[in-house]
């Protein structure tokens, strides 16, 4: 015993020792946002001490809270980015610890040690394993899914109370540890008629039974009244609507095909052949348990992941990541097929039929004609650029298929430790590949402001909130790490009803053109303003941070306009032939202002672009030059007390940009300056 368990030890630390190499060192982000909701989740428990979602002070159905709580202690008393080491430091243990599990179930299963310690490797060296370096749900989700497999098992094969229990409290933690495995719910009560049939079943699971028909009517409840929210959070959209889409059959097969590769092929055909044996034969209680559970939840999570692909993921994209909870049923079903006693030949024939369905799957449905690579949506996937093609990948596995057979025909005791080697292996060269050609440059990358990652925190005493206030067309990235290093930037303001790059709850404020306000939402001191602001700029306090793209200012409130421009587009162009407005206020007493404005012409200008800017009292015009930018055009104004004065912007010309826009001249720069008290022969707008 102690031996067996030293070798299931030593498989979880070889896989954490291979990715705790690579994840530790991730200082950047592969996904967003849901990375990024991850983290807030996470500082939310951490801050209110309560497992209820909030993001931005309001609730948010992200109901995947298990990763997110065991991320709190670090999120609650680190800084971000050391609270992202340590959350990829964790990692590296509870992913491949999906391993114990197994060897639990496999034991279950088999009664063998041996074949429990070889589920358990299978189990803990994957592609998937990439995903630690990654914040996502699916670091916790693996393991909780293995969990719940066993105590499924657990109550399958041998009926009770207490069982039925353990059971139900797995699917529980399954679904708070990644939404989509809801579907192991579903699938629960169909193993059941599939194992014992339906008398059977009710008499031996009462509390099972009567826990799903109060689940049902509640959930039928639910449904009927449009408030399936209330129990998938923000999952009731994937849950509704065309659950089977045209193509899902194709998709699922493709799907299919690519986790099976990336667990080497060969613990799918062994246990997909041995289940239908296990189910026609009847021995083991044990083993015909799983094999139910492994006829049902195979097929309908392939189908469920494929079904959400094709719905929501842009190009249908295959993300074996929503799929890769197989491999350990693919790990304990290939070693129980070495380790059984039944017919040789059975396991043969069936063996080639399976193998048969799957190259034909391979040639039809594989998809791998997609060249694109996104290491963290389908680790597996990733490893196909550098193999010769789909007939190489059918001769390897064909080989390797016969190979197994042929050991567990002549050399019976050396299948199972040579079939569990050779996949182990080809396990660990996949994942070196994805870290060392993909995940370990991406998530290496520097971040985008050069100023350290938590430089909000930093820069900002106390713990006081800071609001991040996006501009329209802005470089998502920039506002992403803002958040995400940063926990004091807890609030975001949505101008005008502009983007924010993210899905999470809102401050909404608007722009107050006649009075120099922005109306709304007040919630912080200190903003966070894009570079590329051209809508307004606000009265500031002081300035603590300036890197050109972002800049960190202390406000008072309300939020006190210094100018703003109307006419123009969110992003500061100009329409020829309309006139443009660039209005600077005052908030306190009469004042002279030295105002500067650029202008600039796209590269793709053909002529010189016109323009006249003019104010109450002279004009000034001009031409900018494709792809140039004119010297400042400067006025020198008198801004009356709590008033205004404008600026009045014409160009003429037009020129048609990349994303199809036709535009005039570009606001590159509005600046307004103090400039001494005002003549008297000054006369100001209003």
């Amino acid at each position: 015993m102690p031996a067996v368990w030293a070798l299931a030890a030593s498989t979880v630390l070889i896989a954490v020792g291979l990715a705790g190499y690579y994840a530790v060192r991730a200082t950047s982000w592969a996904v967003m946002t849901d990375e990024l909701q991850v983290v807030r989740l996470a500082e939310s428990i951490a801050g209110r001490l309560s497992p209820v979602p909030h993001i931005h002070g309001a609730y948010y159905g992200a109901l995947s809270q298990l990763y997110p709580l065991l991320l709190a202690p670090f999120f609650g008393t680190l800084s971000a980015p050391a609270a992202e080491t340590a959350a990829h430091a964790l990692n590296v243990v509870l992913l491949p610890s999906a391993a114990w599990p197994a060897f639990l179930l496999a034991r279950s299963v088999t009664g063998s040690r041996a074949a429990a310690s070889a589920a358990a490797v299978l189990t803990a060296v994957t592609p998937w394993l990439v995903l630690t370096s990654t914040l996502l749900t699916e670091n916790a989700a693996y393991p909780a899914f293995v969990w719940a497999i066993y105590l499924c098992h657990r109550t399958l094969a041998a009926a009770s109370a207490r069982n039925d229990a353990l059971a139900l409290g797995g699917l529980m933690l399954a679904f708070f540890a990644r939404t989509q495995l809801l579907v192991l719910a579903v699938a629960l009560p169909l193993v059941l008629l599939v194992h014992a049939g339906p008398r059977r079943a009710v008499r031996s699971h009462p509390l099972l039974a009567g826990v799903y028909m109060v689940g049902f009517v509640v959930a039928a409840a639910l449904f009927w009244n449009g408030s399936l929210d209330a129990v998938v959070g923000n999952y009731a959209l994937p849950f509704s609507g065309d659950l089977l889409p045209d193509g899902l059959w194709a998709s699922a097969a493709s799907h299919l095909v690519h986790v099976v590769v990336g667990c080497s092929v060969l613990p799918f055909v062994l246990a997909a052949a041995w289940v239908p044996l296990t189910l026609a034969r009847r021995g083991s209680t044990a083993a015909h348990a799983f094999a139910a559970l492994f006829a049902v939840v195979v097929p309908l999570l392939t189908l469920e992941v494929a079904s959400f692909d094709l719905r929501f993921t842009p190009d249908a994209f295959n993300q074996d990541r929503y799929l890769f909870y197989l491999a350990p049923l693919f790990a304990v079903g290939t070693a129980a097929a070495l380790v059984s006693c039944g017919a040789f030949v059975r396991l043969v024939a069936c063996s080639a039929a399976v193998f048969g369905v799957f190259a034909w799957f391979v040639l039809q449905f594989s998809a791998y004609d997609d060249e694109r690579v996104i290491f963290w949506a389908a680790p597996a996937a990733a490893v196909h650029a550098a193999l010769p093609g789909e007939g190489f990948q059918l001769l390897s596995a064909a080989l390797l298929l016969g190979g197994a057979l042929v050991l567990l025909r002549h050399v019976p005791w050396l299948a199972l430790p040579a079939v569990s080697a050779v996949v182990a292996a080809l396990g660990v060269a996949q994942v070196v590949y994805v870290y060392e050609r993909y995940a370990d440059p991406a998530m290496t990358r520097p971040p985008k402001v050069a100023l350290g990652r938590d430089w909000i925190d930093r820069a900002v005493p106390g713990s006081q909130s800071v609001a991040l206030v996006p501009a329209p067309r802005d470089t998502a990235d920039y506002w992403w790490e803002a958040e995400i290093w940063n926990k004091q930037a807890d609030r975001v303001l949505r101008v005008n009803g502009g983007p924010t790059f993210s899905p999470f709850p809102t401050d909404d404020v608007t722009v107050d053109f006649d009075h120099g306000l922005l109306r709304g939402s007040q919630p912080s001191d200190f903003l966070v303003l894009s570079g590329g602001e051209r809508r307004f700029d606000l009265v500031e306090v002081g300035r603590l941070v300036d890197d050109r793209s972002l800049k960190l200012v202390q406000v008072e409130r309300p939020y006190r306009l210094d100018w703003a421009t109307r006419g123009v587009t969110p992003d500061g162009w100009t329409v020829a032939g309309r006139r443009a407005t660039l209005r600077f206020y005052s908030h306190g007493e009469r004042e002279r202002r030295r105002i500067d404005v650029v202008l600039a012409a796209s590269s793709r200008a053909a002529l010189p672009l016109k323009f006249t800017l003019q104010s109450a009292r002279r004009a000034k015009g001009g031409s900018v030059d494709p792809a140039g930018a004119r010297p400042p055009v400067r006025f020198d104004l008198c801004v009356p007390a709590r008033g205004f004065v404008d600026l009045t912007l014409l160009t003429s010309g037009a020129v048609r940009i990349p994303d199809g826009r036709r535009v005039g001249l570009h606001l590159d720069r509005i600046s307004s300056t103090p400039a001494g008290a005002c003549q008297p022969a000054q006369v100001s707008s209003r």
